[in-house]
């Protein structure tokens, strides 16, 4: 009997390994990475998915020739005068919030404390709809995305859990698809005499080789996104209000006007793109702008109008890393259409991978058996 070379037998041993790898990772977090790239496919869809559940002309409403956008105070104003049960906490101007679309927002809580949603027409500054965020279906599958519905701490360690998986999967599962034996560009395609079982497992192969390494700049990202610390990288900056002035020599005050004329003051050519309110005297409004060179570079300040004169302060908000690169990766590979197009295809293809390779497993040990 011819004994084998032994770098034949360590290639061998490598790829049963890996093998086993590939194969438990998928039935250890196969469920949850399916659920996460479908819900991330449906993310991408975020404006239509919210108009559908609001309605289209809330979402976008149509513009009024020759009218500037109102003020973050007007919009504020008219919503607290329409919706007085709304505990408002902020605002953002479109497409600078956390929800799509051409509506400026106004956010806050709700009795017994959801977070409602006020769609507003940013130039007349009239409420067009109050949303009830926390019970919206959009807010299931961001929650889902980002926390597979689980509580906060739970959620985001196992979807950093996830991330890991995947990352491990993807590896191994192009180790495994790697030819052998004839020239790799020929793999990138299913040859037409292939058929059956074998048809599916090189669409298996030839799908998940094609969105590598997109898939694995998502998976990277979601990673530093959900648990940064896990990488090294600093966390989220929170949100509350910063406290280096004491509020015994500048209070917050309650005058907004002001305070967004400070901002625009401290920062000329910035547009204010969201304002968040003080909590308490010992707060400040927290304000962000951007600068017309790019919508991912952000200003904040904390602006106090207590004083005779309102002191603003810089604030450290997100990192330059997290703001520019992290978010803009995760959401379209920094590439406009043609990356949202990418990241909805590597969404929609993990339920497809986890189902084609759980199937495939399934009946090759039928056929064992």
């Amino acid at each position: 009997m011819t004994k084998r070379p032994d770098h034949a037998v360590r290639r061998l041993s490598a790829r049963r390994i890996l093998r086993v790898l590939h194969l438990s990772l998928a039935l250890i977090a196969g469920t949850g990475l399916a659920l996460i790239g479908a819900s991330g496919a449906l993310l991408v869809l975020k404006e239509p998915l919210v108009a559908f559940e609001v309605g289209r002309e809330i979402v976008k409403p149509p513009r009024i020739a020759g009218q500037p956008d109102a003020t973050a105070d007007r919009w504020i104003e008219r919503t607290s005068e329409r919706y007085p049960e709304l505990k408002v906490i902020g605002a953002n101007a479109p497409g600078a919030g956390f929800l799509p679309g051409d509506a400026a927002i106004v956010f806050g809580r709700l009795p017994p404390g959801d977070l409602g949603v006020v769609f507003v027409h940013p130039q007349s500054g009239e409420p067009l709809g109050l949303f009830a965020f926390d019970r919206s279906w959009f807010a299931a599958v961001v929650n889902l995305h980002r926390r597979l519905l689980l509580p906060g701490p739970l959620g985001a360690s196992v979807v950093g859990w996830c991330g890991i998986g995947l990352a491990l999967s993807l590896l191994s599962g192009a180790y495994l698809w790697w030819p052998r034996q004839r020239k790799w560009w020929r793999s990138l395609w299913i040859g037409a005499s292939v058929a059956g079982r074998r048809r599916l497992i090189e669409w298996h192969g030839v799908s998940a080789a094609y969105l590598l390494a997109p898939m694995l700049v998502l998976a990277t990202t979601g990673l530093a996104l959900t648990k940064p610390r896990w990488l090294g990288l600093p966390a989220a900056a929170p949100a509350g209000p910063s406290l280096r002035t004491p509020a015994t020599i500048c209070p917050a005050g309650s005058d907004l006007r002001a305070a967004l004329a400070a901002a625009a003051l401290a920062e000329p050519g910035a547009h204010i793109v969201g304002v968040v309110l003080p909590r308490g005297p010992a707060g400040a409004y927290r304000i962000r702008s951007r600068t017309p060179a790019s919508i991912h570079n952000e200003l904040t300040m904390d602006v106090r109008t207590g004083c005779a004169t309102p002191i603003v302060e810089a604030v450290a908000a997100d990192s330059a890393l997290r703001r520019d690169w992290l978010n803009p990766l995760h959401a379209d590979l920094r590439l406009g259409v043609a990356g949202q197009v990418a990241v909805f295809l590597c969404g929609i293809a993990l339920p497809v991978l986890y189902a084609t390779g759980l199937w495939l497993w399934i009946a090759r040990r039928r056929r064992r058996g």
